[in-house]
């Protein structure tokens, strides 16, 4: 602004001294034209400068807002995999694998977190609002509190919970940076009241087998009357472990005897049951009964 100033008076300044310098009446009118000609371009070329300058300030500021940082889309981490929400001892457990790679396919170096979204899902609320997905559940990867890691495998427990109603889960991964990736698949899981501990496990030990049985369970946890009984989940460890997550039967057991093979002899294990109740599409889990330990042994036929 000031620089145009200056070479504004500067030109002027030329002028008036071309102007004054000359004796002859009959060039002054012709000379004080084009000194106005001139006057008239140097102002709209400052007027021109000036609405540049205040453009670029106006753009630069932005009303002090200041927009997110985006990240190149290749050095994002993938989504991450096998995101499934199921119920275990009483409790719903958030489950996926880590990814390995970035969207790009190189190898993950920068991976910081994952961050759990969840929305209740309301059939009377507002169609055609905006979703409202906020973040519950913020995993730090260096520091997982409250989160079970098997390897890749991390399970995450949501204990704020009610019953009866829906819920939508996602989970997104990010860097270092903050960067976001991309989302995995959405799931949607119902919750209701889980059931209470099956009573009076016992255990017949056989050959390289464990035979099963228990009670039939009748009523959830807070004493209502078990109306949706899906069947039972049996779990079993050995002796200094843990139960693992899943459980040995590859579906619910419907009776209440079960039998396990292909163990071996001579090596104690220890087994638990839990009754599972269905809500809409959910299968909830409840609490355990009370641990049982057998040893198989080998058959010995006495022959006469």
């Amino acid at each position: 602004m000031g620089l145009m100033y200056y070479l504004q008076e500067g030109i002027m300044k030329k002028y008036h001294v071309q102007i004054t310098s000359h004796a002859c009446p009959e060039s002054h009118s012709f000379l004080r034209q084009a000194q106005d000609e001139r006057h008239r371009r140097v102002s709209r070329l400052t007027v021109f400068m000036l609405i540049a300058h205040c453009s670029l300030l106006l753009f630069i500021s932005s009303c002090g807002k200041k927009l997110p940082p985006v990240a190149p889309e290749s050095v994002v981490p993938e989504p991450v995999k096998e995101l499934k929400v199921v119920s275990r001892d009483s409790k719903l457990l958030i489950r996926f694998v880590k990814p390995s790679k970035n969207v790009d396919g190189s190898k993950i170096t920068d991976l910081a977190g994952f961050r759990i979204m969840r929305r209740v899902i309301d059939d009377k609320g507002c169609r055609g609002c905006p979703e409202k997905f906020p973040v519950v559940y913020d995993i730090d990867i260096s520091y997982p509190k409250d989160a079970i890691v098997e390897g890749d495998r991390i399970a995450f427990p949501d204990n704020d919970l009610t019953p009866g109603t829906r819920y939508e889960y996602k989970v997104v991964t990010y860097n270092k940076d903050g960067y976001e990736g991309p989302e995995a698949q959405r799931v949607i899981f119902t919750w209701g009241v889980p059931t209470g501990k099956p009573q009076n496990l016992s255990a017949r030990a056989g050959d390289k087998a464990v035979d099963l049985s228990w009670t039939p369970l009748e009523t959830l946890v807070d004493g209502s009357p078990d109306k949706e009984l899906a069947g039972y989940n049996i779990y079993r460890r050995e002796d200094g472990g843990r139960f693992p997550l899943d459980p040995i039967n590859s579906a619910p057991v419907k009776e209440t005897s079960f039998s396990d093979l292909g163990l071996t002899n001579g090596r104690a294990y220890l087994y638990t049951v839990r009754a599972l109740i269905q809500v809409n599409e959910s299968l909830i889990e409840g609490a355990s009964s009370d641990e049982i330990t057998v040893t198989p042994k080998e058959t010995v036929i006495e022959v006469p």
